[in-house]
């Protein structure tokens, strides 16, 4: 499933960076497209908003542009963001991302590779329970599956 969201974005990436990029660009209208066409791909979820980007040296000299800043969730999602100003503030406490990447212009031709990944120095630990197991002779505790909406409920007890 992972695969399939990468290849999506990338796609959905390529598809718009070709129609909408402009020769000549500049280092922030690229980060710019690149935040706008990940932010495409959450639906229904928080979108999410530059923090800073390291521009490539002045004296690269190709047609490949690499791609490195941060961004961090906002308040906002998608369709609210369409339909608001552009302004949303971040989110407290939100997720960080790492984005790396390339931009590769050639004449009509343009590509856009990008990753971004959270920054898991920046999220906390993960909670930990520590479990002692039972004795052999003991059943696990019965779960009480009257909670659950019926369809988990029936899993559940065909499960058992």
């Amino acid at each position: 499933m992972a695969g399939a969201w990468k290849a999506l974005v990338l796609v959905a990436g390529l598809a718009a960076v070709a129609c909408v990029a402009q020769h000549g660009l500049s280092y922030e209208e690229i980060v710019t497209q690149a935040l706008k066409f990940f932010n495409q791909g959450r639906r229904g979820q928080r979108i999410f908003g530059l923090l800073e980007s390291t521009p490539p040296p002045p004296d690269l000299n190709s047609t490949t542009i690499p791609l490195n800043f941060r961004i961090k969730e906002t308040v906002c999602f998608l369709l609210w963001y369409r339909r608001r100003s552009r302004q949303c503030p971040f989110r407290e406490g939100g997720e960080e991302r790492n984005c790396t990447g390339s931009f590769f212009m050639l004449r009509q031709l343009r590509l856009l590779s990008l990753n971004c990944v959270p920054d898991r120095e920046l999220e906390p630990e993960p909670r930990r329970e520590r479990r002692s197991a039972g004795s052999a002779g003991e059943d696990p505790p019965e779960l009480d599956s009257s909670n659950l909406p019926p369809a988990v409920r029936d899993m559940y007890e065909r499960a058992k």
